[in-house]
């Protein structure tokens, strides 16, 4: 079962609105909310009360950035804090004004998001450093961590290049952020917009993207603060590099894996390309091997991704992402993903 709501109706581009998606956050109340990059630039936020079917009550989270100042804000991320409190991080780049500049910066609310804290640095690192969105998440140890990727070459020119991976991360709730003392250099082959996630032996996985025709991962034995060298998972087809996801799955056990498959040309440009299938799979041995290929999304004509994914308690799970006509929610059952094998 797959249910897909349109939740942002913008004009049609050429190619996905790949700035905007942002994060599933759950409130006390029992609602929920999305954040995601308003077309004016600003972060903002959308309201459901019934499991992500309708979405309503747009309200802004983050205001645009106005002159003097330059640069623009996009790709927020949620996390509840063992505290209660709900953080919200974003990223702020002036890039290509002032190309290579990016950074994150978070804010902070102990009232469900009614209000906020001032902006306080999340990356402190120097250069072009990136966390993007539905990249926060909590280890068992209570330790947060945001993967991020860092421009470690090239620093002023050729976008998609020079990349490597690396993690930040935060002993008390947020406040304060650490930087891996090293980073997962692949080069010439790119390490882009990891995702993370917790193993059962206590290591942290990191999954990201790269333009070589296949994701990477790479493993860390503390916590985030060291990885071990990235490796290509040659299993899994990325013939165009997108945000990559893995999560654990609640009611398995199991890791669920969410990438691009997929590009398509459009048949009246060659020089566009595009994002045209989201498929997902499942790993029931800690992302060794891989079963149960499904597509999410397979449209030579459209562009997808930059998807958020967030667990409900009635075994469905939100899959938001972009394409050409604005944002869109899925509601997926977690049996459809054990379904038959298309790969």
């Amino acid at each position: 079962m797959i249910e897909h709501t349109h939740v942002m109706q913008w004009p049609r581009g050429t190619h996905g609105y790949r700035g905007s998606m942002g994060d599933f956050a759950q409130l006390q109340d029992g609602s929920l909310v999305m954040s995601y990059t308003e077309q004016d630039n600003s972060i903002a936020a959308i309201r459901s009360t019934d499991g992500g079917r309708t979405w309503e009550a747009r309200a802004t989270l983050v205001p645009a950035v106005t002159p003097p100042a330059k640069g623009y804000i996009c790709h927020p991320s949620f996390l509840r804090c063992q505290n209660g409190d709900l953080l919200l991080s974003y990223i702020y780049s002036t890039h290509p004004t002032t190309p290579y500049y990016g950074h994150n910066y978070y804010r902070r609310s102990s009232d469900d998001g009614k209000t906020w804290t001032d902006q306080f640095v999340m990356t402190p690192h120097p250069g072009y450093v990136l966390v993007h969105n539905d990249r926060l998440f909590m280890l068992s140890s209570g330790r947060i961590v945001a993967m991020a990727e860092y421009k470690a070459h090239k620093p002023s020119s050729e976008d998609h290049a020079g990349f490597v991976g690396l993690a930040f991360y935060s002993d008390d709730d947020g406040y304060s952020w650490q930087v891996s003392s090293n980073v997962v250099d692949m080069q010439p082959v790119e390490v882009q917009e990891a995702d993370g996630v917790e193993l059962r032996d206590g290591r942290v996985m990191m999954f990201a993207r790269t333009y070589s025709g296949y994701p990477m991962r790479a493993y860390s034995s503390d916590g985030c603060e060291t990885w071990s060298e990235g490796e290509a998972i040659s299993e899994l087809k990325m013939p165009y590099a997108g945000l990559p996801t893995v999560r654990r799955i609640p009611s398995t056990g199991d890791l669920l894996f969410i990438w691009i498959s997929g590009r398509s040309v459009d048949p009246t440009d060659p020089r566009i390309h595009r994002r045209c299938r989201l498929t997902s799979a499942i790993s029931a041995d800690e992302g060794r091997t891989f079963t149960h290929f499904r597509h999410l999304l397979d449209d030579p004509d459209d562009d997808f991704g930059y998807q958020c994914v967030e667990y409900l308690g009635d075994g469905v799970v939100l899959i938001g992402y972009h394409a050409r006509d604005g944002l869109h929610v899925a509601r997926v059952a977690i049996g459809w993903f054990y379904g038959g094998n298309i790969a």
